[in-house]
């Protein structure tokens, strides 16, 4: 005999997908049990349950409306950017541009060349003129972009 679940049914989440919902949206570092499989044990269900719950609908688009949340959440991205402050301090210049670049304070340089000739019909001083000008520029965008590096020990 065939059943049909109904649209309802099909798309409402239980008490217990919520729960492992809430399980799955932890950060991976606080989860705890901290792997699917031991979170099935803790709950007694059985992992292939789990995974068949990831796949309902309902389930899905709840879960990915909660990650999308997550994603966006001002207070995460806070405490990211505060932490690639903290480690651009230490001298981690990775950090320090990522920082930058995520803040709008680090654009990059363009620059612009407008001749309305072809290049290999530039004067010798027009090309000189036109690499001292990048040159320059490209000096002006590292002395604005350097970071205070904190000592290490070899300086």
């Amino acid at each position: 005999m065939f059943y049909r679940m109904s649209e309802s049914t099909e798309l409402t989440i239980d008490a217990r997908q919520e729960k492992f919902l809430n399980w799955l949206c932890t950060p991976a570092n606080g989860r705890v049990p901290s792997s699917q499989n031991q979170y099935a044990k803790t709950e007694g269900v059985d992992e292939t349950t789990l995974r068949r719950w990831k796949k309902k609908p309902a389930f899905k688009q709840e879960w990915e409306r909660r990650v999308n949340e997550l994603q966006q959440s001002p207070e995460r991205t806070q405490t990211l950017l505060d932490n690639l402050f903290q480690r651009a301090l230490e001298g981690d210049n990775n950090s320090a541009k990522l920082y930058l670049q995520a803040t709008g304070r680090l654009a990059p340089v363009q620059l612009q060349v407008e001749h309305s000739g072809k290049a290999s019909e530039l004067s010798d001083i027009e090309l000189a003129e036109l690499i001292a000008a990048n040159a320059v520029s490209e000096q002006r965008f590292r002395l604005e972009t350097k970071t205070v590096k904190v000592s290490d020990g070899n300086n």
